[in-house]
């Protein structure tokens, strides 16, 4: 009974709108990911856009002010996961290492607009507004400059695209 159920719900929803759904949220997890499929698949880059840059804004918007939920749930997983292996805690002595040489250089040499700069299409969007949220404590700064990034990351990606269709 369910499974008729869901191909006929399955039969009323859009193509074109999964498509569109998918790319919306995977901009929460790659930004650059969610551009290249929206620029492969939509003929109008004025859609891939829009589809992207609200997407990555959403995102942005998600893990600056919900991602210290996400991060205490993920570090509550895996203190479970630890114990059920005989371990005790997370604890670890704080080390340095490349990745925290490579925070302290962008830290000094621009802070948080380099980093929301170069986020959305290198790391993404989710490591890039946890990180930023750790460097600036007015997330609704952290916000502006991740949306000014993904805008102008959009309008580069969506522009070409626009120019070597013309």
């Amino acid at each position: 009974m369910h499974s008729g159920t869901i191909i006929l719900l399955a039969s009323w929803i859009d193509p074109e709108f999964l498509w569109m759904l998918g790319i919306f949220f995977t901009c929460f997890v790659k930004y650059a990911v969610a551009a290249g499929m929206a620029a492969a698949h939509f003929e109008n880059p004025a859609w891939g856009y829009l589809i992207t840059t609200v997407g990555g804004i959403a995102a942005a918007f998600f893990w600056i002010f919900f991602g210290d939920w996400a991060q205490r749930k993920i570090v509550t997983y895996n203190l479970w996961i630890k114990q059920k292996k005989g371990k005790t805690s997370l604890d670890h002595p704080k080390r340095f290492s490349k990745k925290n040489r490579w925070l302290v250089k962008i830290k000094k040499n621009g802070g948080l607009p380099i980093l929301c700069f170069i986020s959305p299409i290198t790391i993404g969007v989710a490591p890039g507004c946890l990180i930023a949220v750790g460097f600036e404590s007015d997330r609704f700064k952290i916000w502006l400059y991740m949306s000014a990034s993904i805008a102008f990351w959009g309008l580069i990606i969506f522009g070409s695209k626009w120019l070597m269709a013309s």
